[in-house]
């Protein structure tokens, strides 16, 4: 039985062969065929019927467009001249800073913008929210200590911007119950970029560091409500200012004039 060798020159590699040629030299010449039409692929042996790659020619007939992928990973991402990244949905420049970081897509950000990757998820949670419930609530059957494993190394991860966010809901539904105006993102973090690190009454430089359970700090930073919304005040930016803790709970609900007083 004769054993069916390269056809390249000097070539004595078997096996299977394709065109007459060992997988090597068969992948180096469809290298040097009809180039894919796909603006930005390098990739050669082109389908005749399309004009695209394999991997180009696969998704048009799966999606109807060669730049689509089910998980947009392959997409190769292009820039305008001025350097702005090419958004695949939209087809708009925008600066990395409107994409969302992905370790795992060209230059660590995704392919599709924070808009466009927004609606596309919303729509898809929409659509699916009977089934993405029943699975979230297998995981946490079948994988409750993992589950919560994660939930506490996320909590302690982004401890103080959960605080925050807390902190802020709080105040927002107090407003609300008293049926007052409020404005969102009001944190201790904000106010200080408007007033500083000194407390509004007392003077003194307050500490912006979180508190310990069971420990009482008097100059932790604290949010304060000029006029306290049980006394018809408001949760916005021109009534609320940074008190030490101390001088805060000295206040309680009363007005500066009762308090001075």
């Amino acid at each position: 039985m004769s054993i069916v060798t390269c056809s390249v020159e000097d070539c004595e590699r078997g096996g299977k062969i394709t065109r007459g040629m060992c997988s090597m030299h068969y992948q180096r010449d469809k290298k040097l065929r009809t180039p894919c039409a796909f603006v930005g692929c390098s990739n050669g042996g082109a389908y005749v019927e399309t004009g695209y790659c394999g991997t180009h020619h696969k998704r048009l007939l799966k999606h109807g467009d060669p730049a689509v992928t089910l998980k947009g990973k392959a997409h190769k991402v292009q820039y305008t001249p001025d350097g702005l990244r090419i958004c695949k949905l939209c087809g708009e420049g925008k600066p990395t800073t409107e994409y969302h970081s992905d370790s795992g897509g060209t230059d660590g950000y995704r392919a599709q913008c924070k808009t466009c990757r927004t609606g596309y998820m919303q729509g898809y949670y929409a659509e699916n929210i009977a089934k993405r419930r029943e699975y979230v609530r297998e995981r946490q059957a079948n994988n409750t200590e993992h589950v919560r494993a994660i939930d506490r190394a996320r909590y302690e991860r982004d401890k103080d911007k959960r605080i925050a966010l807390a902190t802020e809901a709080v105040h927002i539904r107090r407003a609300r119950m008293m049926a007052a105006e409020y404005h969102h993102g009001i944190t201790d973090t904000s106010l200080r970029k408007i007033h500083g690190d000194n407390c509004c009454y007392c003077g003194v430089v307050m500490d912006f560091k979180r508190g310990t359970r069971g420990s009482i700090n008097p100059h932790r930073a604290t949010i304060e409500h000029v006029l306290p919304i049980s006394r018809g005040g408001s949760h916005t930016w021109d009534n609320t200012t940074l008190a030490c803790h101390k001088c805060n709970v000295s206040k309680n609900a009363k007005t500066v004039e009762e308090w001075a007083a």
